[in-house]
């Protein structure tokens, strides 16, 4: 059973990155992903990754020079209705081109439902996710809404038996666009990636990001990033019991 989910996204992954393209570009995605758990139910969590592409392939005799593309901040709240199921609440301010005049500002929430669950040593999750989105017209300064579905298929697996401080973290997540203006099938996301868990709070990742876009015409636009991430999580609901677990004993 692990060896066929590994087969499948690492199928998936593979699907992603030989669309046909007009366009693909190359670069680094460094990443902070920091959450924490506030009570036994309730976590929350910062998400934040800039785009920085380093090398575009030349398209019609055009080439892009190296560039800041994109900033992503993302404040999240979670609730776990059992072990295995959590709700999230989330807002999130991205932009692209931060650093140029030719900008664009979104604003956006997301609600979304998550299973996560084991086989063995295998960890595996499904997320399904609502976009709403307030993406800025440059033009107009109009700010319509818009609004996408998302699902994830993640797998997480230790590369050593007996040991899961070197794992293995792959996912892909398809995004699907509620307006009839565009595709319906408008982006995909892949990652494959190899993670050092560094101590019981910290752990770093480093592997190969795919994202490809849809556009109207149909055309594709193919990103191939290296991610670069730091994963951190504290458990304050944990620390403080202990916490008053000595202040009672020592009373």
């Amino acid at each position: 059973m692990k060896k066929f989910y590994l087969t499948t996204i690492l199928a998936l992954i593979f699907f992603a990155s030989s669309h046909a393209q007009t366009t693909s570009i190359y670069g680094v995605f460094p990443t902070i992903d920091h959450s924490s758990s506030l009570t036994k139910k309730l976590d929350y969590g910062f998400y934040y990754f800039g785009a920085f592409n380093l090398l575009n392939e030349e398209v019609n005799g055009v080439k892009d020079d190296a560039n800041f593309f994109a900033f992503y901040a993302e404040q999240s709240l979670t609730y776990k209705l059992t072990k295995n199921l959590s709700v999230t609440g989330a807002y999130v301010y991205e932009r692209q081109h931060p650093t140029e005049n030719n900008y664009r500002n979104e604003n956006r929430f997301y609600l979304q439902a998550a299973y996560a669950y084991s086989l063995k040593r295998t960890n595996l999750k499904h997320r399904l996710r609502y976009d709403g989105r307030f993406i800025q017209n440059r033009v107009t300064l109009d700010r319509p809404y818009t609004s996408r579905v998302r699902y994830l298929f993640g797998v997480n697996t230790p590369l050593r038996k007996g040991n899961d401080k070197l794992y293995l973290n792959m996912y892909n997540e398809f995004f699907f666009d509620l307006n009839s203006s565009g595709p319906l099938y408008s982006e995909n996301w892949a990652y494959a990636g190899i993670g050092l868990k560094l101590n019981k709070n910290n752990a770093v990742e480093a592997g190969p990001l795919n994202i490809f876009w849809v556009n109207g015409d149909n055309s594709r636009i193919n990103f191939l990033y290296l991610q670069l991430t730091w994963i951190s999580h504290i458990n304050f609901y944990n620390n403080n019991r202990n916490n008053n677990l000595r202040k009672n004993q020592n009373n």
